[in-house]
């Protein structure tokens, strides 16, 4: 089971919203001033395709354009990972082979919600050997702990490129400490929504973290927090906790909170969401402005000082 750790990624490496104009095709103008935004706010990687980036709404051609278009623009300047999720296994591996024939390093598949034990291992063997030479397997569960520890180790020892863990399950913090210590730290482990305890997750000695804005905020907290200066990473935190706190009510308000924050940054044109994501009421509208001014606020401090 001993590897190397693939440190690359380490640090902030967003998962990056799709823009979409008025008629609700992709705004690939957007989607480049987001790709740049990323690479310039000193991020250490970027994952496209994934469920910030409302792929569920996405049919399989605007995938293909999607990634094509981010791999070519980002040039290697930055490594891209590329959503390979889908519902059945065709469409996952054709969505590998598409990631690796396009020049990707990294790929992300979601974990099956219907498989374990030999049967996710096969699946999995099947996709790896299709794809980029690092395959990062999303261990995603909104109602409990996701694939059991015995699992992650089998398909650790089983498949030779899947090298990163992105854990998003019920009570992840013991679950980073518990697969870390089984694979001897030599597998990599990202979260997304672990920011909300971003600082406890870094003292567990989490490599990346996966937030889907506020890269500047983001970026300023893991630094100041790994060089030492816990308590100045903290009063920062807090600051954002409230922010926090009203985008993890639902994806669906994180997602449509994000896109009106690209628009305020000059990044988005639009904040149009797909599917049934729905606009916010006047009270969320009312809270979101006053979030988004803060956001704002203490980026252009952090861009200052940086």
């Amino acid at each position: 089971m001993a590897r190397e750790l693939n440190t690359e990624l380490n640090g902030i490496a967003p998962s990056l919203h799709t823009p979409f104009n008025d008629d609700q095709s992709i705004d690939y103008i957007s989607l480049k001033k987001l790709l740049e935004h990323t690479i310039e706010t000193k991020c250490s990687g970027m994952l496209i395709g994934a469920v910030a980036g409302e792929t569920q709404n996405l049919s399989f051609d605007e995938k293909i354009k999607l990634m094509c278009f981010a791999i070519e623009q980002v040039e290697n300047r930055i490594p891209v990972i590329v959503g390979c999720s889908a519902s059945n296994q065709e469409q996952r591996i054709k969505l590998a082979r598409a990631a690796k024939s396009n020049g990707a390093n990294w790929f992300l598949v979601q974990s099956p919600d219907n498989l374990k034990g030999k049967k996710l291992i096969e699946c999995f063997n099947e996709i790896a050997s299709f794809g980029p030479k690092n395959l990062m397997i999303q261990d995603l569960s909104w109602h409990d702990n996701g694939l059991s520890d015995d699992d992650i180790i089998n398909l650790y020892s089983d498949i030779n490129n899947f090298n990163a863990l992105k854990i998003e399950v019920v009570n992840s913090g013991p679950k980073y400490s518990r697969i870390k210590n089984l694979t001897n730290n030599s597998l990599h482990l990202s979260g997304g929504w672990a920011v909300s305890g971003l600082i406890e997750a870094i003292d567990r000695g989490v490599h990346s973290f996966i937030p889907s804005t506020m890269e500047v905020i983001f970026n300023a907290i893991y630094n100041l927090t790994i060089k030492g200066n816990v308590e100045k990473a903290r009063n920062l935190f807090n600051l954002i906790l409230p922010i926090l706190s009203f985008t993890h009510q639902h994806i669906d308000i994180s997602i449509k909170f994000s896109k009106m924050l690209r628009v305020q940054e000059g990044i988005f044109n639009t904040s149009i969401c797909r599917g049934s994501i729905k606009n916010f009421d006047k009270y969320q509208i009312k809270e979101t402005k006053i979030l988004i001014e803060r956001i704002i606020y203490l980026q252009d401090e952090y861009k200052l000082l940086n």
